[in-house]
């Protein structure tokens, strides 16, 4: 879970509380340690949050019930993060406050400006949630670049065409303009759904063998349902539903 987003779960918990909740209690169910709690409740008084009480051995701390969430400024690239994390924990149920998360980020949602909302509803349509892949599929599976990432999710965000070299299975590395329709995860792999300029074809392309990416400065096209391009995604049962 993404620190905005426990954050706000933080909130939201102890407004559904009456009694005080504890720093022990909190760590327990948002699946962290006492520190980063303490460094929690901080960031949020900092905020001006009117949290009461005290964090400490034997204290309890709760929100006073006057207080609202306010909108917030989030960019869709700050969403879309937020979105995957709590995804990702919803499906691999490893933690455990992955429903006060998804209730959270509900709110998060209804606080956004309507054609913002909108926008952002329409990148998540292209977003694949998959299975587990298979072992074969993870054996030999490198770390993704940041930058590399950064870099792809702009384009996949935007609409903008990406230049890639890349690199397949066997070593051979090729330069590829793609226009990126949608993006896959089956943690740990990644994948870009994208139409290949190259073999006038829909291609997948693995995050971890992309050696160096770059927005095209100038080629833009219109976002597909990806799912449209690769019509293995439903006949094989690739995709997690909600």
């Amino acid at each position: 879970m993404q620190r905005l987003q426990r954050l706000y779960g933080i909130v939201e918990y102890m407004r559904s509380r009456r009694d005080p909740v504890t720093v022990p209690q909190l760590a327990s169910h948002f699946g962290v340690g006492e520190r980063t709690i303490h460094r929690d409740i901080s960031a949020l008084r900092d905020q001006d949050v009117p949290i009461y009480g005290e964090p400490g051995r034997g204290g309890g701390v709760q929100i006073g019930q006057e207080y609202s969430m306010p909108p917030l400024g989030l960019s869709i690239n700050e969403l879309f993060g937020m979105w995957v994390a709590q995804r990702l924990n919803t499906v691999s149920g490893s933690v455990p406050a992955g429903a006060a998360g998804s209730a959270a980020f509900a709110k998060v949602l209804e606080s956004l400006p309507a054609s913002r909302r909108d926008r952002f509803e329409k990148v998540l349509e292209r977003v694949i949630i998959g299975i587990p892949p298979s072992e074969d599929a993870v054996a030999g599976a490198g770390p993704i670049d940041p930058d590399v990432y950064v870099i792809c999710e702009e384009a996949f965000l935007n609409g903008r065409a990406l230049r890639l070299s890349y690199e397949d299975r066997f070593g051979n590395r090729t330069e590829r303009t793609v226009a990126p329709h949608g993006l896959m995860v089956q943690s740990p792999l990644w994948y870009l759904l994208a139409f290949d300029d190259l073999r006038k074809a829909a291609r997948l392309f693995r995050l971890d063998r992309i050696a160096s990416a770059s927005v095209d400065p100038v080629l833009k096209f219109e976002p597909h349902d990806p799912r449209a391009l690769f019509e293995e995604i439903e006949r094989y049962g690739i995709e997690v539903k909600e």
